[in-house]
């Protein structure tokens, strides 16, 4: 009994770090596109915010369905966009060096969990 409620905790604990990995993404990622030219304010900007709410989304959907697979197909998706949007605004010269290491780093951070997610839950082999 103490050890399915320490598996529960440890699989909640797991779930409630990766959201709140994706919400200090979120965060710092608001920030960083306050400095955005206007003209890519509405446009890229908007498309970066839109594609950290998703992954907030996404990661509580995935944590209430038991058939994960499509919804864990589209975090990877979505995340990597995201990834690759961050990359086209740093080439843009819309962020410094230092902004675009940092928001990197929190996008791997969550591209880590998310993969270490993925396969734990293909272990157990309820996707």
């Amino acid at each position: 009994m103490l050890l399915s409620i320490l598996q529960a905790n440890e699989k909640v604990s797991e779930y409630l770090l990766i959201e709140k990995k994706i919400r200090d993404m979120i965060v710092y990622n608001n920030i960083m596109l306050k400095q955005f030219p206007k003209h890519e304010k509405y446009l890229l900007a908007a498309k970066i915010r839109e594609m950290g709410y998703d992954l907030l989304e996404l990661a509580v959907a995935a944590n209430k369905k038991y058939i994960k697979k499509t919804t864990f197909t589209e975090f990877d998706v979505k995340h990597e966009v995201l990834r690759q949007m961050i990359n086209l605004a740093f080439e843009l010269q819309y962020i410094d060096s230092k902004k675009h290491r940092v928001s990197q780093l929190k996008v791997d951070e969550v591209g880590r969990m998310l993969g270490a997610w993925i396969k734990a839950t293909e272990l157990k082999g309820s996707t």
